[in-house]
């Protein structure tokens, strides 16, 4: 369905990454490489959208289930088209958007039922949920109206949402094409269904790993999209599609050599900018540039970058098993700095100044483990969190949430 998928430990955590089956993790100080600054692009200011979706209707129309949970979606309160917003799970148990107009005093402005999953949020305003037979709804947020679209499912393709575009005008998502040993990636607009890319996958089944992240996302601007298919680490690909042009093609010739692969891909918030993990590096793409090595070294799980695009953190495999946090000045360069007072994994950005992560502890349940908390990127400080898990983030973006 396109769904985040979360491993959870036996503590109710997301299970730390590992290096079993994935790569040789760098050392503990890994991430002390040089930034290189991307190249210059013209910067933008996410806002969100105000046109339609028109592409995809349910040809049954929704399923009264799927109708009767959006109905039970409360909000209070105004949402500012520029407001940083994410949608988390609180400690009480609520899933909720919490938005960070004033992050001192982050607000729960919108309460979802819990079993209604959300996709993405496209921007302040909209929210994608997800339901069975692959239908979706477009949800604007506050007034609650909703827009429904179902993914074609011929034969045994069964289609996965990648994203819906940010000016709501296009769908992108893969099938899977046994016979021919490949994925198809499709994009939908109002001028039909279009094969846009055929990426290698015999097939051969699995259950997830560590190194899974985000099949894709459109880059703010809506001008770009990335995707990635991750059917085993050695036959990951990564595409960067503008409308039906692939304008980056990572693909394996064969099989990738174990860590050589593409992974954990993210977008910047304020421009077509896109970073990847590729042969044990973190690799830039733009439009203008191309690709380019940004930090040689870095075996790099879950990145995530800033509301404001300034800053980018993302984890290291610790020699121990465990994970520290590195944080990146994107605006000034400069070295990654190990931040946080311990292991710490699955960072990801709630707005411009402050970031989630948890600590870890060594065994299932170690000492100080398993334990939500913010950074604060004014001070350093780091204090405990309401929030027990982070689902999407915008415009703040994250390879995984």
């Amino acid at each position: 369905m396109g769904m985040l998928v979360m491993f959870v430990g036996a503590c109710g955590s997301p299970a730390p990454a590992t290096a079993s089956g994935a790569r040789t993790a760098s050392p503990g100080s890994s991430g002390l490489a040089t930034a290189v600054p991307s190249p210059s692009v013209v910067a933008y200011t996410p806002t969100s959208t105000t046109n339609t979706l028109n592409v995809l209707v349910p040809s049954a129309g929704p399923p009264d289930a799927m109708v009767a949970q959006v109905n039970t979606i409360t909000c209070t309160g105004p949402i500012g088209p520029s407001d940083s917003v994410a949608f988390v799970q609180l400690h009480s148990g609520s899933h909720v958007i919490r938005d960070y107009s004033d992050p001192a005093h982050p607000r729960s402005v919108c309460q979802f039922p819990p079993d209604l999953a959300i996709a993405q949020l496209i921007d302040a305003h909209h929210v994608l949920v997800g339901g069975p037979s692959f239908v979706y709804a477009v949800i604007q947020i506050p007034e609650k109206t909703a827009r429904w679209f179902q993914l074609p499912n011929v034969g045994d393709q069964f289609p996965s949402l990648i994203a819906v575009s940010p000016q709501l005008d296009a769908i992108a998502y893969l099938t899977t094409d046994a016979g021919g040993n490949a994925d198809k990636v499709h994009v939908v607009t109002s001028s039909g269904d279009s094969v846009v890319g055929s990426l290698p996958n015999p097939h051969a089944g699995r259950c997830g790993s560590a190194e899974d992240s985000k099949q894709g996302d459109y880059a703010h601007s809506g001008g770009h999209l990335y995707v990635l298919d991750q059917p085993i680490p050695t036959l990951n690909s990564l595409v960067v599609l503008e409308g039906g042009q692939t304008k980056l093609a990572v693909i394996p010739q064969g099989h990738w050599a174990l860590g050589a692969q593409p992974a954990m891909a993210v977008w910047s918030p304020t421009s077509d900018t896109l970073f990847y993990r590729k042969g044990g590096n973190v690799w830039t793409w733009t439009p203008a540039g191309g690709a380019r090595i940004f930090l040689n070294g870095v075996a790099w799980y879950y990145p995530t970058i800033s509301a404001d695009g300034n800053h980018l953190a993302y984890a290291v495999i610790r020699s121990d098993g465990l994970h520290n946090v590195y944080l990146v000045d994107l605006a000034h360069g400069g070295s990654p700095q190990l931040i946080g007072k311990g292991a710490r994994n699955l960072p990801v950005f709630l707005n411009s100044t402050q970031l989630w992560y948890r600590s870890e502890g060594q065994g299932i349940c170690g000492p100080g483990g398993d334990q939500p908390l913010v950074y604060e990127l004014g001070d350093g400080s780091e204090a405990p969190s309401i929030i027990d898990f982070v689902g999407s983030v915008w415009p703040a973006t994250s390879a995984n949430f």
